[in-house]
């Protein structure tokens, strides 16, 4: 950690916060240091975990959503984002080959998920100002256009969370070691 942030537990976040953290630890099985780290400011951990729970109300399956966050986060270039979403990926089924082709920036086999992949990486490359080219692409490939705006809620729970591991200098999760990651090219 950096700045002087810590990761906060259930005895040392902000009044405010701790319901928030077991709400976390329900969710995910455990509280992730970024969260336990964002717990040091109510609002911005309760935006970030509102956002997360709007995913799960997206039209987006969840194969679809764990793409979409690696791909977010990846093109984000957050090492810690990555490494935890690639665990959160592979305990969900993502056949861990593709979760690899995803972390390395890699085409996907399936046609279909390669432009949802696509189509994150250029909102996010370029501040959501995708090509109509781009929309009508993800459009063929059988997305909707409540879907293409809907990249947008990922993108925006991402943004929260890698500048606030930018800030926090969030340190990787013991349980997520052996999910590092480092952008190369």
């Amino acid at each position: 950690m950096k700045n002087g942030y810590q990761i906060h537990t259930d005895q040392t976040a902000p009044a405010e916060s701790r319901a928030l953290l077991e709400a976390a630890k329900v969710h995910y099985g455990f509280v992730p240091n970024a969260i336990g780290a964002m717990a040091e400011s109510p609002a911005v951990l309760e935006a970030y975990l509102a956002l997360d729970t709007l995913l799960g109300k997206t039209d987006f399956t969840d194969a679809e959503r764990h793409v979409l966050l690696l791909a977010i986060t990846r093109e984000y270039d957050c090492s810690y984002c990555v490494a935890a979403h690639s665990a959160f990926a592979k305990m969900a089924g993502l056949p861990p080959d593709q979760v690899e082709q995803l972390r390395q920036g890699q085409s996907l086999r399936d046609p279909r998920l390669e432009q949802l992949r696509r189509f994150a990486t250029k909102a996010v490359e370029y501040n959501g100002a995708v090509t109509d080219f781009d929309v009508t692409r993800l459009l063929a490939a059988g997305y909707s256009r409540r879907q293409a705006l809907e990249v947008l809620l990922l993108i925006a729970n991402k943004l929260i969370a890698v500048y606030a591991n930018r800030i926090m200098g969030t340190d990787l999760d013991k349980a997520l070691q052996g999910e590092t990651w480092t952008r190369v090219a």
